[in-house]
């Protein structure tokens, strides 16, 4: 893992993710990375079953006896939602279509966007399509919220959010690894994807953590176990999946990025402790 400065992070982004295109939604490294997987695709010898887990996309909450197998799947069709909603928010908006916005924030937004095709390829994993699903409403107002405050106030608030958002998906990475351990390729294409995420997500959360004073560092510490847990209410199938004692837990311990980088092959960058 690396920490020094933000020049060192725009060397990084340009290094992992290769040339950006904003208008076409690109980078010529993921596409590379994604070709990659379509040349090796991994099939599960127990495909889902499509009508349940559709049915159960939408719910507020997933109907009674699913087994951890689909409420991984449909934590992980859901999970994103909100990020997806709050990235095309600011594309409407144009938030870093602007020439005078740093050439970070281009990359940070169009990774975001890969965030739901990594997912989408998990999905297909199982023979189901990623599909497009309005976040719950309290998701979607806070997420508005974080889109549209002063920029002072939104890298405090959305460094909370990335922040909690490690410790989602680091959860959810060791939860699919361990459920499809019984076929090897299929957990190993759980972790490679999830993991692609969590080493973007963790420097978002050092960008943020840069752009902050540390008395804003301070906030962040202190709001990210509440909206961790709120991440979790809203996406009920992750309050099935994880023990919520001991994901509370988690989130009331500080923030440990040498945890989160431990069993990742990925090299990451972290501008500023948070």
């Amino acid at each position: 893992m690396n920490r020094t400065s933000i020049e060192g992070y725009r060397e990084f982004l340009a290094r992992r993710d290769g040339e950006a295109d904003l208008l076409n939604r690109r980078l010529a490294n993921r596409e590379e990375f994604f070709q990659t997987i379509e040349a090796n695709p991994v099939r599960s010898a127990h495909p889902a079953d499509r009508t349940k887990f559709l049915r159960n996309l939408r719910r507020r909450r997933p109907e009674p006896g699913l087994d951890q197998k689909m409420l991984f799947l449909l934590a992980t069709a859901k999970l994103n939602q909100a990020e997806r909603f709050g990235v095309g928010l600011g594309e409407t908006y144009g938030l870093n279509s602007d020439e005078n916005v740093p050439p970070e924030n281009v990359y940070l937004e169009l990774e975001e966007h890969y965030h739901t095709r990594l997912l989408a390829y998990a999905l297909e994993v199982f023979d189901l399509t990623f599909q497009v699903v309005p976040p719950p409403f309290v998701m979607r107002q806070f997420v508005k919220t974080a889109v549209f405050l002063p920029d002072r106030l939104n890298f405090t608030f959305v460094g909370a959010s990335e922040m909690a958002g490690c410790i989602m998906f680091d959860e959810l990475r060791r939860v699919g690894m361990k459920l499809f351990a019984d076929e090897p390729e299929v957990s190993e294409r759980i972790e490679l994807l999830y993991s692609e995420i969590l080493t973007d997500e963790i420097g978002h959360v050092g960008y943020c953590a840069s752009r902050c004073s540390s008395a804003e560092r301070a906030i962040m510490r202190r709001i990210y176990p509440y909206i961790g847990r709120l991440f979790a209410r809203q996406t009920a199938e992750i309050t099935l999946l994880i023990d919520p004692k001991e994901l509370r837990e988690r989130l009331d311990r500080p923030f440990n990025v040498e945890e989160l980088t431990a069993e990742l092959d990925n090299e990451t960058y972290l501008v500023t402790h948070p």
